[in-house]
Protein backbone atom coordinates (compact mmCIF):
# COMPACT_ATOMS: atom_id res chain seq x y z
CA UNK A 1 0.00 0.00 0.00
CA UNK A 2 1.02 3.37 -0.40
CA UNK A 3 3.39 5.35 2.05
CA UNK A 4 2.63 8.96 1.83
CA UNK A 5 -0.26 9.85 3.10
CA UNK A 6 -0.49 13.64 0.75
CA UNK A 7 -2.84 14.00 -2.19
CA UNK A 8 -0.20 13.22 -4.13
CA UNK A 9 2.22 10.29 -4.77
CA UNK A 10 5.93 10.85 -3.79
CA UNK A 11 8.85 9.45 -6.42
CA UNK A 12 9.07 6.45 -4.37
CA UNK A 13 5.18 6.13 -4.84
CA UNK A 14 5.38 6.38 -8.57
CA UNK A 15 8.37 4.27 -8.98
CA UNK A 16 7.00 1.33 -6.98
CA UNK A 17 3.53 1.95 -9.16
CA UNK A 18 5.08 1.60 -12.79
CA UNK A 19 7.51 -1.25 -11.12
CA UNK A 20 5.08 -4.09 -13.28
CA UNK A 21 4.19 -1.58 -16.43
CA UNK A 22 3.83 -1.49 -19.89
CA UNK A 23 3.27 2.02 -21.73
CA UNK A 24 1.68 1.34 -25.33
CA UNK A 25 1.50 4.56 -27.78
CA UNK A 26 -0.43 4.54 -30.91
CA UNK A 27 0.61 7.63 -32.74
CA UNK A 28 -1.48 6.95 -36.17
CA UNK A 29 -3.31 10.77 -35.55
CA UNK A 30 -1.10 13.22 -33.66
CA UNK A 31 2.79 11.60 -34.38
CA UNK A 32 4.73 14.65 -33.58
CA UNK A 33 2.75 15.03 -29.98
CA UNK A 34 2.87 11.43 -29.25
CA UNK A 35 6.78 11.70 -29.57
CA UNK A 36 6.91 14.07 -27.24
CA UNK A 37 4.65 12.25 -24.76
CA UNK A 38 6.77 9.49 -25.37
CA UNK A 39 9.87 11.75 -23.82
CA UNK A 40 8.17 12.79 -21.13
CA UNK A 41 6.84 9.30 -20.10
CA UNK A 42 10.34 7.89 -20.21
CA UNK A 43 11.32 10.53 -17.58
CA UNK A 44 8.82 8.07 -15.40
CA UNK A 45 10.17 5.35 -14.31
CA UNK A 46 7.94 2.96 -16.59
CA UNK A 47 10.16 -0.20 -17.82
CA UNK A 48 8.88 -0.55 -21.17
CA UNK A 49 7.49 2.07 -23.47
CA UNK A 50 6.19 1.14 -26.95
CA UNK A 51 6.18 3.59 -29.82
CA UNK A 52 3.79 1.59 -32.42
CA UNK A 53 4.80 1.90 -36.03
CA UNK A 54 0.73 1.32 -37.05
CA UNK A 55 -2.36 -0.43 -36.25
CA UNK A 56 -0.85 -4.22 -36.70
CA UNK A 57 2.32 -2.95 -34.24
CA UNK A 58 0.08 -1.73 -31.68
CA UNK A 59 -2.38 -4.91 -31.77
CA UNK A 60 0.84 -7.31 -31.50
CA UNK A 61 2.29 -4.74 -28.70
CA UNK A 62 -1.01 -5.52 -26.74
CA UNK A 63 -0.71 -9.30 -27.49
CA UNK A 64 2.43 -9.45 -26.24
CA UNK A 65 2.04 -7.82 -22.98
CA UNK A 66 -0.60 -10.86 -22.29
CA UNK A 67 2.21 -13.15 -22.60
CA UNK A 68 4.35 -10.63 -20.45
CA UNK A 69 5.33 -10.60 -16.70
CA UNK A 70 3.65 -6.85 -16.83
CA UNK A 71 0.71 -6.89 -14.53
CA UNK A 72 -0.17 -3.33 -16.07
CA UNK A 73 -0.93 -1.90 -19.43
CA UNK A 74 -1.24 1.88 -19.97
CA UNK A 75 -2.49 2.62 -23.50
CA UNK A 76 -2.06 6.41 -25.03
CA UNK A 77 -4.86 6.76 -27.66
CA UNK A 78 -8.27 7.87 -28.64
CA UNK A 79 -11.28 5.82 -28.56
CA UNK A 80 -10.23 3.66 -31.66
CA UNK A 81 -6.93 3.16 -29.99
CA UNK A 82 -8.94 2.03 -26.82
CA UNK A 83 -11.40 -0.13 -29.63
CA UNK A 84 -8.12 -2.07 -30.55
CA UNK A 85 -6.86 -2.67 -27.17
CA UNK A 86 -9.76 -4.21 -26.18
CA UNK A 87 -10.41 -6.68 -28.62
CA UNK A 88 -6.85 -7.48 -28.49
CA UNK A 89 -7.55 -8.28 -24.67
CA UNK A 90 -10.87 -9.96 -25.09
CA UNK A 91 -9.73 -12.61 -28.12
CA UNK A 92 -7.44 -14.21 -25.70
CA UNK A 93 -7.56 -17.15 -23.23
CA UNK A 94 -9.15 -15.55 -19.92
CA UNK A 95 -6.05 -16.92 -17.59
CA UNK A 96 -3.47 -14.98 -20.25
CA UNK A 97 -5.39 -11.84 -18.34
CA UNK A 98 -5.27 -13.77 -14.65
CA UNK A 99 -3.44 -10.54 -12.52
CA UNK A 100 -3.57 -8.34 -15.27
CA UNK A 101 -5.33 -4.94 -16.06
CA UNK A 102 -5.13 -1.98 -18.66
CA UNK A 103 -5.56 1.57 -18.10
CA UNK A 104 -6.39 4.50 -20.62
CA UNK A 105 -4.41 7.71 -21.11
CA UNK A 106 -6.02 10.45 -23.50
CA UNK A 107 -4.27 10.88 -26.46
CA UNK A 108 -7.05 11.12 -29.10
CA UNK A 109 -9.77 14.19 -30.63
CA UNK A 110 -12.62 11.91 -28.86
CA UNK A 111 -11.93 10.10 -25.41
CA UNK A 112 -15.43 8.83 -24.70
CA UNK A 113 -13.62 5.97 -22.84
CA UNK A 114 -11.30 8.50 -20.28
CA UNK A 115 -14.38 10.12 -19.46
CA UNK A 116 -16.48 7.41 -18.71
CA UNK A 117 -13.98 6.50 -16.13
CA UNK A 118 -13.09 9.91 -15.13
CA UNK A 119 -9.19 10.09 -16.02
CA UNK A 120 -7.96 13.18 -15.18
CA UNK A 121 -7.23 16.16 -18.03
CA UNK A 122 -3.04 17.00 -17.47
CA UNK A 123 -0.94 14.15 -18.48
CA UNK A 124 1.37 14.65 -15.13
CA UNK A 125 -2.31 13.82 -12.84
CA UNK A 126 -3.22 11.51 -15.19
CA UNK A 127 0.78 9.47 -14.50
CA UNK A 128 0.37 9.90 -10.61
CA UNK A 129 -3.00 9.00 -11.11
CA UNK A 130 -2.18 5.97 -12.64
CA UNK A 131 0.61 5.15 -10.26
CA UNK A 132 -1.22 5.64 -7.15
CA UNK A 133 -4.15 3.20 -8.88
CA UNK A 134 -1.30 0.72 -9.93
CA UNK A 135 0.31 1.00 -6.50
CA UNK A 136 -3.02 0.05 -4.60
CA UNK A 137 -4.70 -2.12 -6.94
CA UNK A 138 -7.03 0.50 -7.93
CA UNK A 139 -9.19 -2.05 -10.64
CA UNK A 140 -12.64 -2.49 -11.90
CA UNK A 141 -13.52 -5.34 -14.01
CA UNK A 142 -15.93 -4.49 -16.62
CA UNK A 143 -18.34 -5.36 -19.09
CA UNK A 144 -18.51 -5.20 -22.37
CA UNK A 145 -20.37 -6.01 -25.48
CA UNK A 146 -20.06 -8.61 -28.03
CA UNK A 147 -21.16 -7.56 -31.54
CA UNK A 148 -21.94 -10.75 -33.87
CA UNK A 149 -22.63 -9.63 -37.66
CA UNK A 150 -22.96 -12.88 -39.50
CA UNK A 151 -19.69 -14.85 -39.09
CA UNK A 152 -17.58 -11.81 -37.54
CA UNK A 153 -17.45 -11.05 -33.80
CA UNK A 154 -16.43 -7.77 -32.07
CA UNK A 155 -16.13 -6.22 -28.88
CA UNK A 156 -16.62 -2.61 -27.46
CA UNK A 157 -18.20 -0.80 -25.17
CA UNK A 158 -20.67 1.02 -27.28
CA UNK A 159 -22.91 0.18 -30.52
CA UNK A 160 -24.67 2.81 -32.50
CA UNK A 161 -27.05 2.66 -35.34
CA UNK A 162 -28.74 5.34 -36.88
CA UNK A 163 -27.26 9.16 -36.58
CA UNK A 164 -24.06 9.24 -35.16
CA UNK A 165 -23.28 6.11 -37.87
CA UNK A 166 -24.29 8.06 -40.63
CA UNK A 167 -22.08 11.02 -39.58
CA UNK A 168 -19.30 8.79 -39.37
CA UNK A 169 -19.61 7.75 -42.47
CA UNK A 170 -19.99 11.04 -43.90
CA UNK A 171 -16.53 12.29 -42.21
CA UNK A 172 -14.84 8.91 -43.88
CA UNK A 173 -16.49 9.67 -47.48
CA UNK A 174 -13.45 11.50 -48.28
CA UNK A 175 -10.09 9.92 -49.77
CA UNK A 176 -8.47 10.39 -45.97
CA UNK A 177 -10.05 10.63 -42.54
CA UNK A 178 -9.10 13.94 -41.11
CA UNK A 179 -8.57 13.51 -36.83
CA UNK A 180 -10.12 16.08 -35.20
CA UNK A 181 -13.84 17.47 -33.77
CA UNK A 182 -14.20 20.38 -36.31
CA UNK A 183 -14.50 17.62 -39.15
CA UNK A 184 -16.89 15.32 -37.41
CA UNK A 185 -18.59 18.78 -36.31
CA UNK A 186 -19.09 19.92 -39.83
CA UNK A 187 -20.12 15.83 -40.88
CA UNK A 188 -22.82 16.47 -38.17
CA UNK A 189 -24.22 19.42 -39.19
CA UNK A 190 -24.06 18.27 -43.07
CA UNK A 191 -25.65 15.19 -42.38
CA UNK A 192 -28.60 17.02 -40.06
CA UNK A 193 -29.61 18.87 -43.01
CA UNK A 194 -30.11 16.06 -45.26
CA UNK A 195 -32.60 14.44 -42.72
CA UNK A 196 -35.36 13.26 -44.13
CA UNK A 197 -37.45 12.22 -41.16
CA UNK A 198 -40.72 10.77 -43.57
CA UNK A 199 -37.51 8.17 -44.83
CA UNK A 200 -36.09 6.75 -41.76
CA UNK A 201 -35.54 3.25 -42.36
CA UNK A 202 -37.44 0.71 -39.96
CA UNK A 203 -35.70 -1.37 -37.76
CA UNK A 204 -36.57 -4.59 -35.48
CA UNK A 205 -35.47 -5.38 -32.05
CA UNK A 206 -35.48 -8.08 -29.62
CA UNK A 207 -34.48 -7.39 -26.49
CA UNK A 208 -34.00 -10.54 -23.86
CA UNK A 209 -33.42 -11.12 -20.56
CA UNK A 210 -33.75 -7.27 -18.18
CA UNK A 211 -36.18 -4.60 -17.97
CA UNK A 212 -37.20 -1.74 -19.53
CA UNK A 213 -36.10 1.59 -17.20
CA UNK A 214 -37.98 4.64 -17.48
CA UNK A 215 -36.35 7.67 -15.65
CA UNK A 216 -38.11 10.84 -15.25
CA UNK A 217 -37.83 13.80 -13.52
CA UNK A 218 -40.09 12.96 -10.47
CA UNK A 219 -40.98 9.72 -11.01
CA UNK A 220 -38.88 6.78 -12.39
CA UNK A 221 -40.48 3.24 -13.53
CA UNK A 222 -39.09 -0.29 -14.30
CA UNK A 223 -41.33 -3.00 -15.97
CA UNK A 224 -39.27 -6.95 -16.46
CA UNK A 225 -38.69 -8.43 -19.70
CA UNK A 226 -38.01 -11.79 -20.67
CA UNK A 227 -38.38 -11.31 -24.31
CA UNK A 228 -39.71 -7.88 -25.88
CA UNK A 229 -39.89 -7.63 -30.03
CA UNK A 230 -40.13 -3.37 -31.21
CA UNK A 231 -40.93 -2.05 -34.00
CA UNK A 232 -39.07 1.32 -34.58
CA UNK A 233 -38.40 4.17 -37.12
CA UNK A 234 -35.76 5.40 -34.85
CA UNK A 235 -33.05 8.94 -35.45
CA UNK A 236 -30.97 6.67 -33.49
CA UNK A 237 -30.44 3.66 -31.05
CA UNK A 238 -27.16 3.69 -28.56
CA UNK A 239 -25.88 0.46 -26.56
CA UNK A 240 -23.48 0.89 -24.14
CA UNK A 241 -21.86 -0.71 -20.98
CA UNK A 242 -20.30 2.82 -20.19
CA UNK A 243 -21.72 6.44 -20.93
CA UNK A 244 -19.50 8.75 -22.70
CA UNK A 245 -19.11 8.77 -26.56
CA UNK A 246 -16.45 10.95 -28.13
CA UNK A 247 -16.18 14.36 -26.37
CA UNK A 248 -18.17 14.78 -23.75
CA UNK A 249 -21.25 13.00 -25.67
CA UNK A 250 -23.12 11.46 -22.31
CA UNK A 251 -24.98 9.34 -25.16
CA UNK A 252 -25.60 6.32 -22.36
CA UNK A 253 -26.60 7.81 -19.44
CA UNK A 254 -27.67 5.76 -17.05
CA UNK A 255 -25.03 2.77 -17.49
CA UNK A 256 -23.09 1.12 -14.84
CA UNK A 257 -19.71 -0.38 -15.87
CA UNK A 258 -20.18 -3.53 -14.40
CA UNK A 259 -23.88 -4.72 -13.43
CA UNK A 260 -23.89 -7.66 -16.53
CA UNK A 261 -26.14 -5.39 -18.65
CA UNK A 262 -26.13 -3.52 -21.49
CA UNK A 263 -28.26 -0.14 -21.79
CA UNK A 264 -30.26 0.48 -24.82
CA UNK A 265 -31.39 3.75 -25.81
CA UNK A 266 -34.26 4.68 -28.63
CA UNK A 267 -34.14 7.88 -29.68
CA UNK A 268 -37.16 8.71 -31.46
CA UNK A 269 -37.54 12.11 -32.41
CA UNK A 270 -40.33 13.26 -34.48
CA UNK A 271 -38.71 16.11 -36.36
CA UNK A 272 -35.39 18.18 -36.59
CA UNK A 273 -37.19 20.85 -34.29
CA UNK A 274 -37.29 18.67 -31.58
CA UNK A 275 -33.68 17.85 -31.81
CA UNK A 276 -32.40 20.99 -31.81
CA UNK A 277 -34.78 22.20 -29.15
CA UNK A 278 -33.19 19.58 -27.05
CA UNK A 279 -29.91 19.59 -28.50
CA UNK A 280 -28.31 20.80 -24.76
CA UNK A 281 -30.41 18.10 -22.67
CA UNK A 282 -29.36 15.37 -25.47
CA UNK A 283 -25.50 15.79 -25.07
CA UNK A 284 -25.68 16.09 -21.60
CA UNK A 285 -27.75 13.09 -20.70
CA UNK A 286 -30.76 14.41 -19.31
CA UNK A 287 -33.13 12.01 -21.18
CA UNK A 288 -35.46 13.00 -18.44
CA UNK A 289 -35.96 16.56 -19.50
CA UNK A 290 -36.38 15.37 -23.24
CA UNK A 291 -39.19 13.10 -22.08
CA UNK A 292 -41.14 15.48 -20.29
CA UNK A 293 -41.10 17.97 -22.44
CA UNK A 294 -42.84 15.04 -24.78
CA UNK A 295 -44.98 13.92 -21.96
CA UNK A 296 -48.30 14.31 -24.37
CA UNK A 297 -47.20 11.34 -26.15
CA UNK A 298 -47.91 7.74 -25.24
CA UNK A 299 -44.43 6.83 -25.00
CA UNK A 300 -41.00 8.81 -23.79
CA UNK A 301 -38.96 10.12 -26.65
CA UNK A 302 -36.01 8.03 -25.53
CA UNK A 303 -36.92 4.82 -24.33
CA UNK A 304 -34.33 3.26 -22.46
CA UNK A 305 -33.74 -0.97 -21.36
CA UNK A 306 -31.13 -2.93 -19.57
CA UNK A 307 -30.92 -6.46 -21.39
CA UNK A 308 -28.34 -9.15 -21.46
CA UNK A 309 -29.08 -9.65 -25.51
CA UNK A 310 -30.44 -7.75 -28.51
CA UNK A 311 -30.73 -8.71 -31.94
CA UNK A 312 -31.45 -5.94 -34.55
CA UNK A 313 -32.43 -6.14 -38.12
CA UNK A 314 -33.63 -4.38 -40.95
CA UNK A 315 -34.78 -5.15 -44.71
CA UNK A 316 -31.79 -3.00 -45.70
CA UNK A 317 -28.26 -2.69 -44.87
CA UNK A 318 -27.25 -0.41 -42.43
CA UNK A 319 -24.22 1.37 -40.91
CA UNK A 320 -23.30 0.54 -37.44
CA UNK A 321 -20.30 1.76 -35.38
CA UNK A 322 -18.50 0.27 -32.43
CA UNK A 323 -16.34 2.58 -30.06
CA UNK A 324 -16.65 4.80 -32.97
CA UNK A 325 -15.52 2.07 -35.90
CA UNK A 326 -17.43 1.92 -38.71
CA UNK A 327 -18.91 -0.71 -39.90
CA UNK A 328 -21.66 -2.25 -42.45
CA UNK A 329 -24.72 -4.97 -42.12
CA UNK A 330 -26.01 -7.02 -44.66
CA UNK A 331 -26.45 -6.41 -48.32
CA UNK A 332 -29.15 -4.51 -50.13
CA UNK A 333 -31.07 -7.74 -51.36
CA UNK A 334 -30.86 -9.77 -47.99
CA UNK A 335 -30.87 -6.87 -44.99
CA UNK A 336 -29.12 -6.60 -42.07
CA UNK A 337 -29.10 -8.21 -38.95
CA UNK A 338 -26.74 -7.87 -35.84
CA UNK A 339 -26.44 -9.77 -32.19
CA UNK A 340 -25.36 -8.19 -29.48
CA UNK A 341 -24.68 -9.43 -25.70
CA UNK A 342 -22.88 -8.14 -22.83
CA UNK A 343 -19.91 -9.82 -21.70
CA UNK A 344 -19.79 -9.48 -17.39
CA UNK A 345 -16.51 -8.03 -16.09
CA UNK A 346 -14.74 -9.46 -18.88
CA UNK A 347 -11.56 -7.59 -18.49
CA UNK A 348 -10.04 -5.61 -15.36
CA UNK A 349 -9.43 -1.79 -15.92
CA UNK A 350 -7.29 0.13 -13.69
CA UNK A 351 -8.63 3.02 -12.82
CA UNK A 352 -8.46 6.48 -10.85
CA UNK A 353 -8.52 6.83 -7.47
CA UNK A 354 -11.62 9.36 -7.97
CA UNK A 355 -13.48 6.28 -9.64
CA UNK A 356 -12.92 3.51 -7.78
CA UNK A 357 -13.96 5.30 -5.16
CA UNK A 358 -17.52 5.58 -6.20
CA UNK A 359 -17.67 1.61 -6.46
CA UNK A 360 -15.87 1.25 -3.09
CA UNK A 361 -17.53 4.45 -0.66
CA UNK A 362 -16.66 3.11 2.66
CA UNK A 363 -12.97 2.29 1.87
CA UNK A 364 -10.14 5.16 2.60
CA UNK A 365 -8.78 5.39 -0.87
CA UNK A 366 -5.69 7.32 -1.76
CA UNK A 367 -5.50 10.12 -4.34
CA UNK A 368 -8.95 10.48 -4.57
Amino acid sequence: MRRNGGPYPNERDIRDGFASCLLVINPSRYPRYSRIFARLARRIPVPEVILTRDREHFVASVQEFTRSEYRHLLVWGGDGTAHDAINSLARVPPESMAGKSVGFLRGGSGNGIQDSYEVPYSIRRQMESYALSMLNGYEISVDILRVQDGPGVEFGQLFGVGFDAKVLARRDAGKKVRAGMGRYIGSALGEFAAMDFRALPAFRLRLEEGKYAFRGTRVNAEFPIDTLDLQTRPVMIELGTRPYYGKLFKVCPDVVCNDGFMDVYVFEFADKRSMVLNFGALWNGHHDKINKRAARSSRPVIQRYEVRSLVIQSDSSFSYHVDGELRNAGSAAEGGRIEISVVPTALKFTVPPAFYRLFHPFERIEGS
